[in-house]
């Protein structure tokens, strides 16, 4: 499954940047390899074993010596001196100029663990947060940040651009299909009000893409009682179609049977789950079908979505059956072209323009 900094990747080699993807530290690794990539002739992964360990038990500058040292070790190894350090991983070399690249970002793809924000940060001449929240937390230590939004991959905007060239009318729906992408096993899902949705709406039928068998699993998820309840739930429950695990371009053709789709999270379940943004909102606008949402703080000023007002979820079941009943009278067409343009304006491509031209500004 790729994430963020995969599709980065693939988009700068897109450009005819040459790409070392380094993945996150192996102890079972030998060394340090580097690798050609599938997916494109001017990537390259590269994987090692680190040399830094035992932050809690040495010196702090011994252990600075040690991520020095890391650092020459694997721009020895690739045999050039990059331009840019790309960095998405917070905590780990803490001083993103140890690579001695002329420009370094940090981008905060995902909410922090830890009270103090990553050292890297202090060091990047660029940093990017993908949610309000964490945009917030940056700044208010002091440190410069700009927010970017998550992107959409090629084939969900070639999608979404054929779609707003067709014109789309609004059309009533009669049998509504909705849709749901993503680990049905994630600690942040609103299982019980995603149950009573299922069972207050028998005549939807609701399609399920993702994992929600335990040795599916790509990004962990729980394996306790309430997932194993859910997932039961849905197996049994006439009117769920659980589809699975499916590649990424199956899934954009798949997704079209979908008449709406939702989102339905506990928000605060812990800190990473705080709601405040998700990747899987721009696959669904792409489809140009409406989104229904708990709250999204990052879209809190868009209209891109139907979402709660606030945190709380209690409302989230009348909502949805609100929408079902918009859905079957037929949508205004302006609002499916302002989530396709939306969708459009959010790819991986114009991402990395929107980057460009802060770094310009910046630098």
């Amino acid at each position: 499954m790729k994430v963020s900094k995969h599709h980065y990747a693939l988009e700068l080699a897109e450009r005819n940047c040459r790409v070392f993807f380094i993945e996150p530290p192996n102890l079972s690794h030998k060394g340090i390899t580097v690798t050609s990539c599938d997916d494109h002739p001017l990537i390259r992964i590269v994987k090692y074993k680190p040399v830094f360990r035992g932050k809690r038990f040495l010196p702090g500058v011994l252990y600075k010596f040690l991520l020095k040292m890391q650092a020459n070790l694997l721009v020895r190894k690739i045999s050039m001196s990059p331009d840019v350090v790309w960095s998405f991983h917070g905590y780990l070399f803490e001083d993103l100029k140890l690579f001695g690249a002329p420009v370094n970002i940090f981008f905060a793809a995902d909410q922090f663990f830890y009270d103090e924000i990553p050292p890297e940060i202090g060091s990047a001449d660029i940093t990017l947060a993908v949610s309000d929240t964490i945009f917030d937390r940056i700044h208010q230590s002091g440190k410069k940040v700009f927010q970017i939004n998550h992107g959409l991959q090629k084939q969900f905007v070639s999608g979404a651009q054929e779609l707003l060239k067709l014109g789309l009318p609004a059309r009533p729906v009669k049998n509504i299909v909705a849709g749901y992408t993503g680990n049905l096993r994630m600690e942040a899902l609103d299982r019980l009000t995603m149950m009573e949705v299922i069972k207050v709406n028998p005549d939807i039928k609701f399609i399920f893409w993702g994992s929600y068998k335990k040795h599916d699993l790509n990004l962990g998820g729980m394996q306790d009682t309430d997932a194993d309840t859910f997932i039961d739930f849905l197996e049994k429950s006439p009117n769920v179609d659980l589809r699975g695990v499916v590649k990424s371009e199956q899934l954009q053709q798949e997704m079209k049977e979908a008449d709406l789709f939702w989102l339905c999270w506990n928000i605060g379940v812990n800190i990473l789950w705080d709601g405040s943004n998700s990747h899987k909102i721009l696959e669904y606008l792409s489809t140009g079908a409406p989104v229904v949402s708990h709250y999204v703080s990052s879209y809190k000023n868009s209209e891109s979505l139907y979402m709660l007002p606030e945190k709380n979820n209690s409302g989230y079941v009348k909502l949805f059956s609100k929408i079902v009943n918009k859905v079957k009278e037929g949508e205004q067409t302006e609002m499916i072209k302002n989530r396709l343009s939306f969708a459009i304006d959010n790819a991986y491509l114009k991402n990395v323009e929107k980057i460009e031209l802060l770094i310009s500004h910046g630098l």
